[in-house]
């Protein structure tokens, strides 16, 4: 775990060695790096620190609704909270009739409630996005979370064919997203038509070169802190599961037959090197998958919705999905 010396400019000083805030990104960019240098690193582990964190997701919320006008009912499926987000405005004979699920952000441990992605591409892509608030660790270790997944899933194929359903999610909610569909494929349940995985990859025991290096807002915020060390977010996910496991580290697994996927990360990514090396055993495995990275901005940047980036990469994520899943 690392906390770097940043200057007021948003350099970061790698022991003599300076890294700057690079040209090549927006103004709007290249100010929140600078921001986020301004401002000290939190400390403790996530679970620690839910209520706080919680509350910051609410007011994501609150700038994406504001953004992007939805429509939101919270619902019970098979026991499971979860919300459905619609565009405001839109009857239901003028929407896509595409379905997406969405499993958030929180390292397994936080984020119920969060929908900063799901609120955004319900708008993009005209589409019922269901966010799923899927039981958290440290109370509810694996599989609870894949668990909660499958319970949404089944009950969505009561309702639609899985050609018009694809299933995403950022950062905890990217690693969920693969678990639960090597499970489907253990358990012969229809898969979808298409995935998003954005900054997270397929094995949480080891994140790579990129983990050791960033923190979660790159060179500034708060240190990850790594599986097996105490108050370990991931540690208290894994609980004392078999990290052969392909459903816990699908990396691990047979990837054949996974549906078309896109992945999104960015050069100061802290799973940079996790995503990168999904990607590839995706395309050993002979599925479909684009990978596409940002200049320089930290992990899961496009929370941040008054960048650029945020509006390109969410525009990419929209038309992946409209592009697949045809209604």
């Amino acid at each position: 775990m690392t906390t770097y010396s940043l200057s007021p400019d948003g350099a970061a000083d790698l022991g003599g060695r300076s890294v700057p805030v690079p040209a090549t990104i927006s103004a709007e960019a290249q100010q929140s790096l600078r921001d986020a240098a301004a401002r000290p690193a939190p400390v403790g582990s996530l679970h620690s620190r839910r209520a706080e964190l919680d509350a910051q997701m609410a007011m994501l919320n609150d700038i994406a609704a504001s953004l992007y006008p939805v429509d939101v009912d919270e619902v019970s499926i098979g026991g499971v909270r979860c919300h459905l987000v619609r565009p405001q405005g839109v009857p239901a004979e003028e929407r896509s009739g595409r379905v997406l699920v969405n499993l958030h952000a929180g390292g397994f441990v936080v984020g119920s409630g969060s929908l900063v992605e799901a609120i955004p591409l319900a708008v993009l892509t005209n589409s019922t996005v269901i966010a799923v608030d899927y039981r958290l660790a440290p109370e509810h270790p694996f599989p609870a979370a894949v668990d909660d997944v499958l319970t949404v899933w089944r009950h969505v194929l009561e309702h639609h064919t899985p050609s018009i359903v694809g299933l995403f999610g950022t950062s905890a909610g990217a690693f969920l997203t693969a678990q639960s569909i090597m499970a489907m494929k253990r358990d012969g349940i229809p898969l979808p038509a298409c995935a998003g995985m954005f900054s997270g990859g397929g094995d949480l025991t080891d994140l790579g070169d990129s983990a050791a290096i960033f923190n979660f807002g790159g060179f500034a915020g708060e240190p990850s802190i790594p599986h097996g060390e105490p108050d370990s977010d991931t540690s208290a996910y894994l609980g004392d599961a078999d990290p052969d496991d392909p459903v816990l580290s699908p990396l691990r697994g047979d990837l054949a037959g996974f549906p078309p996927t896109l992945l999104v990360t960015s050069t100061r990514d802290l799973v940079l090197s996790s995503t990168a090396s999904m990607h590839r055993a995706f395309r050993r495995a002979g599925v479909d998958a684009d990978l596409v990275v940002f200049e320089a901005l930290p992990h899961g940047f496009w929370f941040n919705l008054g960048l650029p980036e945020t509006q390109e990469a969410l525009a990419l994520m929209a038309a992946f999905f409209t592009s697949h899943i045809e209604v």
